[in-house]
């Protein structure tokens, strides 16, 4: 484990010796979840509630969306297609580690140095829009960090995938964006799981995305908790299951396609 231990402290250096590029990507997401919440502050003005959420609790949901969608950049999906495209995956080919464990490893160090700034914004959201509602008791705290390391686990083995996808399309962006849309809208980052119509709302739990910010902002809340809690958490773990699996079968996949880029 020593060997992807390094990976994580590598990460965290580069992280933040790009200082420039580091804080443009975090001003970007406050930037946007700023807007959010405004225009929920906007919603509530006239209201106490709106679909079963008081601005209280609301707030407290958005800060948690805000904080596991930057927790996983979008920064490790293109390092895996930048790779890709500019021959540089066949070094790591050459390295006595497995790809995946250290992508994993790499994702982790860009997640707890950029971990700590997203943090911040979140308390300065807190204090700035007044009041939030955390867990009740110590057991929602405990069913919260559960939450949190399935949505860090699925969001990465996502991101992981569609970077793949680069050996057949020689382009990530699309893809990515194409992957981010799902990710917000399934997850509820952009809207609460609870406001989708029943039909849609099926669907949405039967897919991997509300792990990464409906279950663990609704724990925090207090909202899922005990044995709802608990089936959300396994569908989590066995959805991370099948996606770390489903990620080595595409790299298999891959190993198989020769692709000679520029000169």
């Amino acid at each position: 484990m020593r060997k992807y231990w390094r990976h994580v402290a590598l990460a965290i250096q580069e992280t933040i010796a790009y200082r420039v590029s580091y804080l443009v990507n975090m001003a970007s997401t406050v930037v946007t979840y700023a807007v959010i919440f405004l225009i929920w502050n906007a919603v509530y003005a006239t209201r106490a509630e709106v679909g079963g959420y008081g601005w209280t609790e609301m707030k407290s949901y958005l800060v948690v969306s805000l904080f596991m969608s930057a927790l996983v950049s979008m920064s490790s999906e293109f390092r895996i297609s930048r790779q890709i495209r500019t021959g540089n995956i066949a070094i790591e080919l050459l390295r006595p580690v497995d790809y995946q464990k250290a992508s994993l490893a790499i994702t982790l160090g860009n997640s707890l140095s950029e971990g700590v700034l997203v943090a911040v914004a979140c308390v300065g959201f807190a204090l700035a829009f007044g009041a939030t509602q955390g867990p009740p008791d110590a057991l929602s705290w405990l069913g919260f960090a559960a939450a949190s390391l399935v949505s860090f686990a699925t969001k990465f083995l996502l991101v992981y995938v569609f970077g793949l996808v680069c050996f057949w399309t020689q382009s990530l962006m699309g893809v990515s964006w194409l992957r981010k849309a799902c990710t917000d809208f399934f997850s509820g980052a952009l809207i609460p799981l609870a406001f989708f119509p029943p039909w849609l709302r099926s669907l949405a739990d039967a897919l991997p995305f509300r792990a990464i910010v409906w279950v663990p902002a609704s724990a925090f809340s207090g909202r899922l908790r005990g044995p709802e809690l608990l089936r959300s958490l396994a569908l989590g773990v066995a959805w991370v299951v099948a996606l770390w699996f489903l990620g080595r079968l595409v790299w298999s996949r891959a190993m198989r396609k020769v692709t000679i880029q520029g000169g």
